[in-house]
């Protein structure tokens, strides 16, 4: 164990038990209720919370690497795209080879999503995704730190 381990990447073996933590965290399945069903979410949280947890877990169900759960990530940010986003563009990545590592370092204005749309950048145009750094300021939610 190196004094880093809280903070690493996650290994293939230990994605399947970071899922099953996240789809028993209570406020993260409120969290994609309100976002999914925000004029429901506050009237019938009894019924929505129950099912958007099932429809998680069989979505979920076999995965058991880091690939696969970027792939099935890129999926729902693919469709966040087509759907909410006005104007999404990329410039510059024909100057990366696939075949070398990079340094990005960025400020951000949304800790989840900044890296989010890089890594689905990358992954879409086959490159490797990146290892994200932040600050334990900022992972006080258990979930946000397995995500």
């Amino acid at each position: 164990m190196t004094k880093f381990d809280d903070i690493r990447p996650y290994n293939d073996d230990e994605v399947a038990p970071a899922i099953e933590r996240v789809l028993s965290d209570a406020e993260l399945i409120s969290a994609v209720s309100k976002l999914r069903f925000p004029h429901l979410a506050g009237y019938l949280p009894w019924l929505l919370q129950p099912l958007i947890r099932r429809v998680l877990k069989k979505q979920l169900k076999g995965v058991n690497s880091v690939k696969q759960l970027q792939d099935i990530i890129a999926t729902y940010l693919s469709d966040m795209v087509d759907e909410r986003v006005t104007e999404f563009t990329v410039s510059g990545l024909e100057k990366l080879d696939p075949n070398k590592s990079y340094l990005f370092i960025s400020n951000h204005r949304d800790i989840a999503m900044d890296p989010a749309f890089v890594n689905w950048v990358l992954n879409e145009n086959g490159h490797d995704t990146v290892r994200i750094a932040i600050g334990d300021n900022l992972l006080t939610k258990p979930y946000v730190s397995d995500l």
